[in-house]
């Protein structure tokens, strides 16, 4: 085993280059995430809601949404912008755990689309 010693200085900023790469690739994998499509009753679920305040927001135009065949369905991206917007106020665990309930759903056999075309 060979001991490599360092001016504390320098593992320094070798740990601080380290800490920003691991924080960069920790965004680039939750916007993965972002194009996942979650239904009315899932985001009333995870955001603690109730469909009633979720639809105030979809009328003032305070979440992005679409609508198929009488269903709605929000992407985890839109609430997430929204949360940032404040029209909630919300803490990062909300949103660590909307993405950790997104990822359960994967592994459950849901698909996410990675390409965009």
């Amino acid at each position: 085993m060979k001991i490599i010693t360092i001016e504390e200085e320098a593992w320094q900023q070798l740990n601080s280059r380290i800490n920003a790469i691991a924080d960069y690739l920790k965004k680039q994998e939750d916007k993965s995430y972002d194009d996942l499509w979650l239904n009315n009753h899932e985001v009333c679920q995870y955001l603690h809601l109730s469909e009633k305040t979720l639809w105030r927001m979809r009328t003032k135009g305070e979440i992005a949404y679409s609508k198929i065949y009488g269903q709605y369905f929000y992407t985890i991206g839109a609430i997430k912008d929204m949360l940032n917007a404040n029209a909630i106020q919300s803490s990062e665990k909300f949103v660590e755990e909307l993405i950790a309930k997104g990822k359960s759903y994967i592994e459950k056999g849901r698909k996410l689309k990675t390409d965009k075309k």
